[in-house]
């Protein structure tokens, strides 16, 4: 690895003027020296160290992305919005996918710290629950860095949360399915202790008692967020007598797997089974047939998290407060819709 040392001698200069150059200051240089340096650092192709230079400048041009699952498109499409948003500021992203796993984030959590990376975003919850586990709780003991959360609570730590109308959308979805005539609509729901899960259940309950329904009275089954889980459970679900006629699902990936257990079972969508989902992933526009979906606006929460980082201050925790972000329900054929 070529050194300043090495740029020093090649533009026959100082390494201490070497760094002004590279780091641009604290001193300034004259504009020929400065020529001089960059055509060695080219030539040689030098590459600063950029965890050396950040604990020198206490500033850091990398931020962290934990995701729970890289593998579930929701995730993955986070991902991409926070390093497309990240790259236009001039900030490269560290992927850490924990795959529900606590060591796992914990050890991404370590490495990240120990980067100097300017703050850490965390894209979903685990499968089961929304609180830190132990080896996550001892990684984060004592953290300065700044940390936001997508699509899930804050209230274990300080951090900022950024999340959906989840009540608003669920209302809005299931209310497009009773505006299709049906008098019942089951609820597909993902684990109950994470809570955008409670609050999607909320607004579901909230559209059916707006209809003088009772919610107690509907079917209410759940999967894990992964079409896998949700494929298995709906295997069983349209097997039986009960098979709803409609049904507002909490994720799009779960309403995937159903898609490919109604079609082993012989189950048309929408005709035998409406559905509308949740999230807008770009799959559920071009899987047959097309998801009703309600939309969450995965760019914008990715570009407002990165600005969040950008404007917390080094080496202070961020206060815990919560940015509530609008969701629009997309039309297409699974609810019945030409």
């Amino acid at each position: 690895m070529i050194t300043q040392e090495e740029v020093a001698r090649e533009a026959g200069t100082s390494t201490a003027v070497v760094s002004y150059v590279v780091n641009n200051g604290p001193r300034k240089v004259s504009e020929a020296t400065r020529k001089r340096v960059l055509d060695a650092v080219e030539r040689l192709g030098y590459r600063p160290n950029a965890v050396a230079r950040s604990l020198r400048s206490a500033t850091s041009t990398t931020l962290g992305l934990i995701a729970a699952d890289i593998t579930n498109p929701y995730c993955g499409e986070v991902a991409q919005a926070v390093e497309t948003s990240a790259l236009e500021r001039g900030y490269s992203l560290l992927l850490g996918n924990a795959m529900q796993n606590d060591e796992r984030q914990a050890k991404h959590l370590r490495t990240f710290i120990e980067q100097q990376v300017k703050g850490i975003i965390f894209a979903g919850s685990s499968v089961t629950n929304e609180a830190f586990l132990p080896a996550t709780v001892a990684a984060l003991k004592g953290n300065k860095t700044p940390l936001i959360f997508l699509d899930r609570s804050a209230s274990e730590i300080w951090g900022t949360s950024i999340i959906v109308d989840n009540r608003a959308g669920a209302f809005a979805g299931t209310t497009h399915l009773l505006d299709h005539g049906h008098t019942e609509v089951a609820s597909f729901s993902g684990p109950l202790g994470l809570s955008a899960v409670r609050e999607r259940q909320e607004g579901w309950e909230q559209a059916l008692i707006a209809r003088g329904i009772e919610p107690d009275g509907q079917l209410n089954v759940q999967s894990n967020f992964d079409r896998y889980d949700a494929f298995r459970v709906a295997k069983m679900l349209l097997a039986t007598r009960k098979r709803p006629r409609a049904m507002f699902v909490h994720s799009d990936e779960q309403a995937i797997g159903i898609l490919h257990a109604a079609a082993e079972a012989g189950v048309r969508v929408p005709e035998d089974v409406a559905l509308v989902s949740f999230d807008g992933i770009r799959e559920a526009g071009i899987i047959s047939p097309g998801l009703t979906t309600v939309q969450q606006p995965i760019a914008r929460a990715g570009s407002l998290a990165v600005d969040l980082l950008l404007r917390a201050k080094p080496g202070e925790a961020m206060e815990l407060q919560s940015e509530m972000l609008p969701v629009e329900l997309i039309i297409r054929h699974s609810c019945g819709c030409a």
